[in-house]
């Protein structure tokens, strides 16, 4: 894509963002990333996150630079929680030889693609696909696919049935990381459609003890309004465990441990 050619990248996402309709036919097979040009990625062109990715080389610019900069510098096991198609998963292992991800994905929809990326980029030994989703308890609960506007990133939990949802096994991290002898954990990323606070509560010890060194999770107003998670309610539960937290931007949330 010629939008790849401009710099600096701020002014090629405004650029791109205003292209992106002209393009509903692009390419979306093999494509390379800004910051390891040796990744590549089958994609979804019906999907705005994907297309970021497909136009622009990246998909949230800042955080990609943060994770790039920490998979090299620190490197160490990642926990994505909502891998989606990989782009975050395989960005951590592709810094570092011993970096480690586990990649929890809840869709079954998102499964064999996000399986895919990992086989073509040769990341089968770093990085583990898990089935389930990441939650406040162990159980089984309701997934809307939200299928309807092509969108691989927008399901998430949902109270009731809707016509796309389906059952999907939950798990709490603490659990999950006690049984698998994992001991420290360098980055979480949580993407969940408004139950990121649903996976921090089930994180609870992990915190206490300050095992997670880095955390990065989102507000999605509409759908924690719909699952009676409270604005803020993630941050006034980290800060009680000790994590400062920063505002990157209106929705984007970074935490780390005090002192």
């Amino acid at each position: 894509m010629l939008t790849r050619l401009i710099y600096p990248l701020s002014l090629r996402e405004k650029v791109s963002y205003r292209l992106q309709k002209l393009f509903p036919n692009v390419n979306d097979r093999n494509i390379s990333v800004e910051f390891n040009k040796q990744l590549k990625f089958d994609l979804s062109k019906t999907d705005v996150g994907h297309q970021s990715i497909i136009f622009n080389g990246y998909y949230e610019l800042e955080l990609s630079k943060t994770m790039v900069r920490l998979g090299k510098e620190e490197g160490g096991v990642m926990v994505d929680v909502g891998a989606n198609y990989g782009y975050f998963s395989c960005l951590w292992a592709a810094q570092k030889a011993g970096n480690r991800v586990y990649a929890f994905e809840a869709s079954p929809l998102n499964l064999e693609p996000l399986r895919n990326n990992i086989r073509k980029n040769e990341l089968q030994t770093q990085v583990e696909v898990l089935p389930i989703a990441i939650g406040k308890e162990k159980g089984i609960l309701k997934f809307d696919l939200a299928t309807d506007k092509q969108q691989t990133g927008w399901g998430g939990f949902t109270i009731g049935d809707t016509k796309n949802s389906v059952e999907v096994a939950v798990e709490r991290l603490d659990d999950y990381t006690t049984e698998h002898g994992i001991e420290k954990i360098s980055v979480l990323k949580i993407d969940t459609e408004g139950a990121d606070t649903w996976v921090l509560y089930g994180a609870k010890q992990l915190l206490q003890e300050k095992r997670i060194k880095h955390i990065f999770f989102e507000h999605n107003p509409t759908r924690m309004k719909l699952l009676n998670i409270r604005l803020n309610e993630a941050e006034a539960f980290l800060k009680g465990l000790g994590y400062r937290i920063e505002q990157r931007s209106a929705v984007d949330f970074y935490a780390y441990p005090k002192g």
